[in-house]
């Protein structure tokens, strides 16, 4: 028989609360500690990495990036990388994607391809990879800016977002994170990536070393590299994760890949002087291909629109409309017709006859002629047929330039 001090005993042992721990769940807060001290850690080293934009300031981002906010995305990554004592652009691709209808596509541009757009200013064809120096050469402190600029002209269109490495920070994440090559195992992931060269999947070797975990084991390395990444995106961070996005549509959308260093896009010329070919770049040619996929990816508001559109040549400046009548025609729009104007005008005007009627195709040419101009709710005085009409004025001599 217990005595009253064991039943007492055995009470008070009833009352304790058992403490049960979970292996499962101290495993979870451990993981996340660590994660959580790993970031710490990641973001101390990379803090040496900056991630500044040359466009930032004044009206240079209004006149080379695009603010409309609509399905189809533009982001252009750079690659620079040093040769002889000085920076070249070695790599250049264009990714747009329609998230809404899940369609994208890639455009790869080599550094050695020709542009036989600035024999004026400098007497010959100029290879991508010289772009920045052109700038440069025209006014200091201007080449990242210069560039972006003469490469929307060789695509004929605007741009979201960019994202640039010169030769000091490719050369970093490189010699840190792995070498990347053009590996043709990306291949499968694209809709015609068989035909493609392999230097066209380049940028997808690169993204995969920008994974978070080898970010984060690989951050000591960083840790006494200094160096500078461009981006129109606020930080560092959220640059690559705009190129991990990059990486998950590509695996995801399965785009449809244009890869100019393919010699259907190249006119070709052997140089008397070197021995060596001259490849340039057939505008024409690329227009046709790109024409062919962007009228599907467009914004399905501007493709509810169908709008036609007239551009006539009153500035006085030798192919003006032809050169407006591309960049219309690569945003999607159909033109119709471009040709000098009977008159040359001082301002540039738009006539719309319906601006609620075509909204959404009105801002998307707006796009291409940064600034303020007038809008006519009619049409002009001769002869025209388009949904919208644009008369070029002498003004748009002053519109951004070098």
């Amino acid at each position: 028989m217990s005595t009253g001090r064991e039943r007492y005993r055995a009470s008070v042992e009833k009352k304790k609360p058992k403490i049960k721990i979970k292996f499962g769940n101290v495993l979870f807060y451990l993981f996340c500690t660590l994660l959580l001290a790993g970031g710490i850690y990641s973001y101390i080293s990379f803090n040496n990495v900056k991630n500044e934009n040359p466009l930032e300031g004044g009206n240079t981002e209004y006149y080379l990036l695009s603010s409309k906010k609509d399905a189809l995305e533009k982001t252009l990554v750079v690659f620079e990388e040093e040769y002889n004592e000085s920076e070249r652009i070695s790599r250049v691709y264009l990714y747009l994607e329609n998230k809404d209808k899940q369609i994208s596509i890639l455009v790869y541009l080599p550094g050695w391809v020709e542009y036989a757009g600035l024999e004026e200013d400098f007497g010959n064809t100029v290879p991508v990879s010289s772009f920045k120096y052109a700038g440069e050469f025209k006014q200091r402190g201007r080449g990242v800016e210069y560039a972006i600029w003469q490469i929307e002209q060789v695509l004929g269109t605007n741009i979201d977002e960019y994202i640039w490495f010169n030769a000091s920070s490719f050369k970093v994440f490189s010699e840190k994170l792995g070498e990347s090559t053009g590996d043709p195992i990306y291949a499968q992931y694209y809709a015609n990536g068989f035909e493609a060269s392999d230097d066209a999947f380049f940028l997808n070797s690169f993204i995969s070393r920008l994974g978070w975990v080898n970010l984060i084991f690989s951050a000591s390395k960083f840790k006494d590299s200094e160096s500078t990444v461009y981006s129109s995106l606020p930080t560092l961070a959220s640059t690559v994760v705009k190129l991990k996005q990059i990486e998950q549509g590509t695996l995801s959308s399965r785009p449809y890949i244009i890869d100019l260093s393919d010699n259907k896009y190249l006119s070709q010329e052997e140089l008397v002087d070197s021995g060596g070919i001259s490849n340039t770049i057939k505008t024409s040619e690329f227009d046709a291909t790109w024409r062919e996929h962007i009228d599907s990816m467009i914004d399905r508001e501007l493709e509810k629109e169908r709008t036609r559109v007239e551009v006539y040549n009153g500035s006085g400046v030798t192919g003006a409309a032809g050169q407006y009548a591309r960049r219309i025609r690569n945003s999607g729009c159909e033109v119709v017709r471009f040709e000098n104007a009977p008159n040359n005008v001082d301002n540039t005007i738009f006539y719309v006859p319906n601006k609620e009627e075509y909204n959404d195709s009105l801002s998307t040419i707006m796009e291409i002629f940064p600034g303020q101009y007038e809008i006519i709710e009619g049409r002009p005085s001769f002869m025209t047929t388009g949904d919208i009409v644009i008369i070029l004025g002498k003004d748009i001599s002053r519109m951004y330039s070098f």
